[in-house]
């Protein structure tokens, strides 16, 4: 095909994409896009070469709906004639496609495929619609230098993190603190567990989290000169596990430093340098409500992923619609024969879904085992 003829070609198939549109599907910079190219038959022997150019056409016109540039120049040929060139620029790239359709009639081979296009890259933030989260025991501990006023604030505390979590947005919580965090007793197989057929047992589910926070408060003292000072370290640890198998995905730590008093040899010195109780479990409490944020955070910003399994020709996941995985949500698997295979969800249940590669040259054995990350809805 001639430059001319490209172009004449890229013009048809430009206007068909943009009354066929785009399906914005993905987050993360993918869009699902829909571009139909078209391409001349100059002989019934040529029909193979003018599918793959309508097919080339069509993702050219996918790669620029998805936000490829083209920069023109003009140039004056031999024969004074003035041709036009075309430079693409692209911003982004096709990781996927399908043919959805194609027609062929006497004079024009016409294909039409669905893309993903865009890049991927790694956000700060997943931002999870919805997350999971069990808290279990947690651990309490107070030098015996820690004022006796002060004796019950750890529990006040964990009762304002428990709440300040059911009160997150996407959060919901689960209430496991009567019981202590034993990741070796939750993995175990319950069928062989006495204790936990009788009295239950606390479980994780895939793509969910556990949380087991500690809180421990220790006194110091700082001397200069004749004066004493007295303080207060608050030392606020979160251990976060996720999934059926706890893995550990590490800690929140927070530290809140207070000065509580000061000796010295002047009685009224001493009386007014005291902090006032309340102002102490306001500061207290303040930091514990930033350190409920970023669990949230930590935990909700997590992508979701899941390992893929074949099970009766189809592929499975555990995570479903209590996930906030809906029928057309994608998910992106590297490897498997390609730099990336973009996957699509065709049912949902509460604790599965059932995928399939966007590409029907994909070969299903290929995807079992591969870890799928799901890509945020915009």
């Amino acid at each position: 095909m001639t430059m001319s003829s490209r172009r004449v070609t890229w013009l048809f198939a430009t206007i068909f994409t943009l009354l066929t549109g785009t399906n914005a599907l993905g987050g993360d910079g993918l869009r699902m896009v829909i571009a139909t190219g078209r391409a001349v038959i100059n002989d019934q022997a040529a029909v193979h070469e003018a599918k793959n150019i309508a097919l080339e056409d069509a993702l050219y016109l996918a790669a620029l709906r998805g936000g490829a540039k083209i920069d023109g120049f003009s140039s004056v040929q031999a024969d004074t004639g003035l041709d036009d060139h075309f430079v693409v620029r692209p911003s982004s790239e096709i990781l996927d496609y399908r043919i959805i359709n194609e027609i062929k009639d006497d004079l024009h081979y016409e294909v039409t495929v669905e893309a993903a296009v865009g890049n991927i890259a790694e956000p700060e933030c997943h931002d999870r619609s919805i997350g999971h989260l069990t808290m279990f025991a947690p651990k309490m501990s107070m030098t015996r230098s820690v004022p006796g006023w002060l004796s019950t604030m750890p529990s006040m505390m964990m009762v304002e993190l428990y709440r300040q979590l059911e009160n997150t947005a996407k959060v919901t919580l689960y209430n496991e603190t009567a019981t202590v965090l034993d990741t070796l007793q939750i993995k175990r197989d319950v069928r062989y567990d006495y204790n936990a057929l009788i009295n239950g047992k606390a479980s994780i589910r895939a793509g969910d989290f556990a949380i087991s926070t500690n809180i421990a408060f220790e006194s110091f003292r700082a001397d200069f000169a004749l004066v004493q000072s007295q303080h207060l370290r608050a030392i606020i640890t979160t251990s976060l596990y996720a999934g059926s198998q706890l893995t550990p995905l590490g800690e929140v730590r927070d530290e809140i430093k207070l000065k509580l008093g000061e000796r010295s040899p002047s009685l009224l010195i001493s009386k007014l340098s005291t902090t006032k109780r309340d102002t102490v479990k306001a500061a207290l409490m303040n930091g514990l409500q930033k350190h409920a944020k970023a669990i949230a955070s930590a935990t909700l910003c997590l992508p979701l992923k899941a390992v893929i399994k074949l099970e009766n020709d189809k592929l499975h996941v555990d995570l479903g619609m209590r996930h906030g995985i809906q029928v057309n949500r994608l998910a992106m698997v590297s490897g498997a024969g390609s730099k990336w295979s973009v996957l699509r969800v065709i049912e949902a249940g509460d604790g599965y879904s059932i995928l399939e590669p966007l590409s029907r040259q994909r070969k299903l054995v290929d995807l079992n085992g591969k870890l799928a990350t799901f890509l945020e809805m915009n």
